[in-house]
């Protein structure tokens, strides 16, 4: 956040425009896990997703289905300020800014942004984009925006602007958002390019737990954890975290991580046969493991709202 007179303080009037990232990836990549972690890191945001800590960096869960008022309503009350769904939506996103201001937030992360792909129709869509905007432009309070869903959330702000239901053109408010924003993909993983990369984020994961990792777990090892994890960075580091929990309390008490630890850590994620766990079969190239994984990048819950005041 920079000011526009250096002369003055940061505050009201006097804070520069702001952009917008927009992280995308598919299910399992880790992207709420990145941005929470990210944000939770910096010096600024001590007591990110602590509520009544005061921090001024705030995330919402996109609802599905999702409408503007759907939108504006769910951020309202995660900022601890419910509000009669019968207004209308630009009175309830006037109340968004103005909550934030005087919350003091500088960054709002909506997450699973897709969501609003969903129902929402062309004429809501455009409206969703202005709120956007206004955040971004506001001269008062400009709001940081962090964007995280599935890669499909790039045509929200790409491409040709769609005619509205009166097959008027509307203005182009895909434009306007996309000039403001910075797109960033979080690729799948592939084979062999990342089996070293995983093989030492896992080495330093057993570490912390004071357990040993065997020689060759980047050939061995590391790259039926990636097919079992749908070749999807975030879920690959739950399965090592879950492997690393089974080895923990194991008995007789063990000093090194084996195939075994990621045997049974998939098996008690997933509930499979044996015949379809990638860790216990010869050929685990030939497994689909889409069919049985079940992927949740972060425990699922509702956010708590913020103190009243």
């Amino acid at each position: 956040m920079t000011r526009i007179d250096t002369s003055r303080p940061l505050g009201p009037g006097n804070r520069s425009q702001t952009r917008a990232l927009v992280l995308t990836g598919k299910t399992g990549a880790g992207k709420s896990t990145m941005i929470s972690r990210t944000i939770s890191a910096h010096p600024a945001f001590t007591g990110f997703g602590v509520p009544g800590s005061g921090c001024r960096a705030v995330s919402v869960q996109t609802p599905s289905p999702c409408n503007p008022k759907a939108l504006g309503l769910e951020i309202l009350r995660v900022l601890g300020y419910p509000m009669a769904a019968q207004r209308p939506a630009p009175a309830i996103w006037g109340r968004v800014r103005e909550r934030l201001e005087f919350l003091g937030k500088v960054v709002l992360h909506l997450d699973e942004i897709h969501n609003v792909l969903v129902t929402a129709n062309v004429t809501e869509l455009t409206q969703i984009r202005t709120f956007i905007k206004a955040f971004l432009i506001s001269p008062d309070w400009p709001v940081v925006l962090l964007l995280s869903g599935l890669p499909e959330v790039i045509s929200f702000f790409e491409g040709l602007n769609d005619p509205d239901e009166n097959s008027l053109t509307n203005a182009d408010t895909r434009g306007e958002v996309r000039r403001r924003a910075v797109f960033v993909n979080l690729r799948s993983l592939m084979l062999p390019h990342d089996a070293k990369m995983i093989a030492g984020a896992v080495k330093d994961m057993a570490e912390v737990a004071a357990l040993k990792v065997t020689d060759d777990i980047d050939v061995k090892i590391v790259p039926r954890l990636i097919h079992a994890a749908i070749y999807e960075l975030g879920t690959t580091m739950q399965l090592a975290h879950e492997a690393i929990g089974q080895a923990l309390e194991a008995k007789p008490r063990v000093a090194t991580l084996d195939m075994v630890h990621f045997k049974l850590a998939y098996r008690e994620r997933t509930r499979c046969a044996d015949g379809a766990n990638p860790f216990m079969v010869i050929d685990w190239k030939k497994l689909d493991c889409s069919l049985v994984l079940q992927v949740n990048e972060v425990p699922a819950r509702k956010a708590r709202p913020e103190r009243r005041k």
